[in-house]
Order: structure tokens, then C-alpha cells, then sequence
């Protein structure tokens, strides 16, 4: 406003003291009033259409009573039954898998020593063993493994009732998720 009154101003004066100078000075406001629609039924001719537009494209006005009101209230704030937790089913489980823990037994260069190792592991309790083969740093390696344990503590435990020879080349827990997501995943068994 101080802008507009310092132009305005300015441009008076210039035309006071110049008698060769004229300017029409105007302003012009604007403003804009907006119309609210009025919002009536729509109009049902008999042919079945509402001003042109078929019926099933008209929303229907339903008048509901207060206790029709309550009731569909009242259905909405139902609580749902609750949700029942059951076990996994034998086929669902064979489907899907647990990998738990094993022991690696020992680590050889050919598959005679593998097949060596294998048959010496003890039998009695059908603990799975698998070999796993990878490359080491240039080098072939088979690993043998022994067992599937649920828990780290299960597999610990196992290398204490493994036979003499084994204990001596000192196993070790091995996580079989670990194997799976390695750069060699494929285990192989043995028995």
C-alpha cells in the first residue's frame, strides 16, 4: 500500500510541475462471488430414467428410524470370534523343513576318506550324516557332518557321546541355515 501511495503520489506531483505531461491515473478492484448449487431429488420420469440417467446409476435416499439405526449399530460393534492358534500338521511339517544344528566331524581331501569317516559314525541313533563339499582357498575340501539338532546345546551335547576317534579331531557345532545360505549349500546324504 505505502508502494502504491508513493508511485501515485510521484506521478501527481510530475504532472503538477509539467504542463506538456497528462496522465489518467485509475485503479480497478475485483471480486468474485461464488454461487452455491441447490441440491434437489432427482426427478423420476416414467420411463425409468432420472433426467436422462438410467435408475441403477441414481443413489436411493433410505430413511432409517432410530432403533433400525441402533440395530445396524449394534451388528457393526459385534467383536470377532477369536482366532484358534492350532500345531502344524505331520504333512505340514515334512513340507516345510526345520534346519537345526550338526556337527562337523571332520574335514578330508577325496571322497574315499569321506566314505571312510561315514561308515564309522555310530548308527544306533538315525542321526542323519551328510557330506558337504566346497573350496577352501584353492583347495577341495568334503566335510562330513553328523546329527540334526534342534539347539546349539543338543549338538554340544552329542559331541560328548561321540566314540573316542572322532572326539580326538575335535568336531565342532555347525549351523545347517549357515550351510544352506553359503556359497556351497548342497549337502549330500550319506546314509
Amino acid at each position: 500500500m505505502k508502494k502504491i501511495a508513493i508511485v501515485g503520489l510521484s506521478v501527481v506531483l510530475s504532472a503538477c510541475v509539467s504542463s506538456d505531461y497528462v496522465t489518467d491515473v485509475s485503479s480497478e478492484s475485483y471480486r468474485e462471488d461464488y454461487k452455491t448449487a441447490k441440491v434437489e431429488q432427482p426427478v423420476v420420469t416414467q420411463q425409468g430414467t432420472t433426467n436422462g440417467i438410467s435408475e441403477d446409476n441414481v443413489a436411493k435416499v433410505v430413511n432409517v428410524s432410530p432403533a433400525q439405526q441402533s440395530q445396524m449399530t449394534s451388528m457393526q460393534a459385534k467383536p470377532k470370534p477369536a482366532v484358534a492358534i492350532i500345531p502344524p500338521t505331520a504333512k505340514q511339517q515334512a513340507m516345510n523343513p526345520r534346519y537345526g544344528f550338526t556337527i562337523q566331524v571332520v574335514a578330508v581331501g577325496t571322497q574315499t576318506k569321506v566314505d571312510h569317516f561315514a561308515r564309522k559314525l555310530p548308527r544306533e541313533d538315525n542321526q542323519p550324516i551328510w557330506e558337504n563339499y566346497k573350496v577352501v582357498n584353492g583347495t577341495k575340501w568334503y566335510t562330513v557332518l553328523y546329527g540334526d539338532y534342534a539347539t546349539r546345546t543338543d549338538a554340544k551335547a552329542a559331541i560328548s557321546e561321540l566314540p573316542t576317534e572322532f572326539r580326538s579331531l575335535k568336531p565342532f557345532v555347525k549351523s545347517i541355515d549357515e550351510i544352506k545360505n553359503s556359497q556351497y549349500p548342497t549337502l549330500n546324504k550319506l546314509n
